[in-house]
């Protein structure tokens, strides 16, 4: 999620903030869908709970396998970068790359760090891809551009717009490969139909991350 880096809020004060705006969000997102369920509800209901467990298994195992597939070229990309950055300026991406990563070095093991870790997991992936691939992605479509151009604006939007919550220096490596993760969301969500591929594969980037993060030396 896209937060300015020289964040002025307390630690505290930015989760209440970034739950608040993710659960509305996601609060928005569900009330749209029972409305919608509403004005097309009709008279099939038979076979509906096993279609629904085989769309579910089949939306998580999109999401696991696209992000299987996608990490290697995100940690290239973000390589490459940070190699062009110091030929060109003699300076190495950081290894902490994200604005809530540092957060939680500060703060250690209380509850605010667990808030922040679930916010990242889970409540942030969900809000952001409802709002990129369910919304924007979709919107573009809805307007006339091809889904390849849709998919392309979307994830160059989705990557700008974490610009502030990277460090300066690690821009060259972070950006583009937030972009090329931007598209690979793009084409789970596509490819399957559901915002579920994309959210798995968003939350298990974040949980992945996170967990290197975690075995960086402090």
């Amino acid at each position: 999620m896209g937060v300015a880096t020289e964040s002025p809020l307390p630690s505290f004060a930015l989760l209440v903030a970034l739950v608040a705006g993710s659960l509305t969000t996601i609060t928005v997102f569900l009330v749209l869908i029972q409305i919608s369920r509403g004005v097309a509800q009709g008279s099939v209901h038979e076979h509906v709970s096993k279609a629904s467990t085989n769309r579910v298994v089949t939306n998580i195992a999109v999401g696991v396998i696209g992000f299987l597939i996608v990490w290697p070229l995100i940690q290239m990309t973000s390589a490459l970068g940070g190699a062009v950055q110091f030929v060109f300026t003699g300076v190495r991406a950081p290894t902490v790359g994200h604005q809530f990563l540092e957060t939680i070095r500060e703060q250690g093991n209380n509850p605010v760090t667990w808030g922040l870790v679930f916010t990242i997991v889970i409540l942030g992936p969900l809000a952001e891809e409802i709002i990129w691939r369910g919304a924007i992605q979709q919107g573009l479509k809805q307007i006339g551009l091809p889904r390849a151009a849709a998919i392309l604006i979307t994830a160059t939007m989705f990557a700008l717009v974490h610009w502030g919550a990277v460090p300066e220096y690690g821009r060259a490596a972070a950006i583009p490969a937030l972009a090329v993760f931007g598209v690979a969301l793009g084409v789970i969500m596509e490819r399957a139909g559901r915002l579920w591929s994309s959210f798995i594969a968003h939350a298990l980037f974040n949980c992945a991350n996170l967990f290197l993060f975690s075995m960086l030396p402090k």
